[in-house]
């Protein structure tokens, strides 16, 4: 059977985006004859691959595509079922005692322990659910605490969680307790350009290759050529549309529904709307 067009390689390579990148400067040259075209680490003569500038390029124009992305719910970039087994129990109820989860560490009300931590690459929390530990129990979900954990006794259920500076905080237990997490992502960037492999890593969204390299291009207009600063963000805009209106037609397959306005809202939101 004839191979498609592409081969068979989903996500687009740093080499296919940088290589496009430096189509769209015309920067194609090979740098190691200074002439005809080059392929790989032997094109361009302004932004190769062993141009730091072309990575800081690079890492910004997919830190926004993630940005893009996670703003219109993409579930490219989304984790679920991340479990943190066997968090301790509270020794005693103390309501003046909450407890946390951060990038670092889990802390006790008293001390941390790198034991347990948020995944590293979390940006949003989007969900989290209990149960108690060693029983085989199903989770049960856990109350997003929008206005504050409440100053209570602890009991046999965290129940509540809440965002603060970065880090998670609930109320503690007294039993021991495994989480479950949903959350939006941003996949880390890219670490030491001198030992990366243009042609081996990749960025997990399908399809992205024309928006990134178009992001790319509106930073390096701003730097080299701001009479096509206009142009260059038009064309990201047009690029980003398309790969947003697949994630969001997507969507529309689903069927959705919303609670209706009135006093089921106020209960969601534990607020009176007449005090706005």
């Amino acid at each position: 059977m004839q191979a498609a067009v592409g081969g068979n390689i989903r996500y687009p390579s740093l080499q296919s985006i940088a290589d496009l990148f430096r189509v769209k400067i015309n920067d194609t040259a090979n740098r190691t004859t200074g002439s005809g075209t080059g392929t790989g680490n032997d094109a361009g003569l302004i932004m190769p691959n062993t141009n730091p500038d072309l990575l800081t390029l690079l890492d910004s124009a997919i830190r926004e595509l993630y940005s893009d992305l996670r703003n219109i719910g993409d579930p490219e970039l989304i984790i679920d079922n991340y479990l943190l087994l066997g968090i301790p129990a509270l020794t005693q109820p103390n309501p003046a005692v909450q407890v946390a989860l951060s990038y670092a560490g889990y802390f006790n009300g008293f001390t941390w322990s790198n034991t347990w931590k948020l995944p590293f690459e979390a940006q949003r929390i989007l969900a989290v659910w209990e149960r108690q530990s060693n029983v085989g129990e199903s989770f049960s979900p856990m109350r997003n605490a929008a206005f504050g954990l409440p100053g209570c006794m602890q009991g046999q259920r965290m129940g509540q969680w809440e965002m603060r500076e970065g880090i998670m905080w609930m109320p503690g237990c007294l039993m021991q307790t495994d989480l479950r997490i949903r959350c939006r992502i941003e996949y880390p960037s890219f670490l030491n350009p001198a030992t990366i492999n243009f042609a081996s890593a990749y960025v997990p969204i399908l399809g992205c290759a024309n928006a990134v390299a178009s992001k790319m291009m509106i930073n390096y207009a701003m730097r080299f050529s701001p009479d096509l600063y206009g142009m260059a963000v038009s064309e990201e805009a047009r690029q980003m549309d398309k790969l947003k209106l697949e994630v969001v037609r997507a969507m529309q397959l689903q069927e959705n529904q919303r609670s209706e306005f009135g006093g089921e809202a106020v209960d969601d939101f534990a607020i009176s709307w007449a005090w706005l």
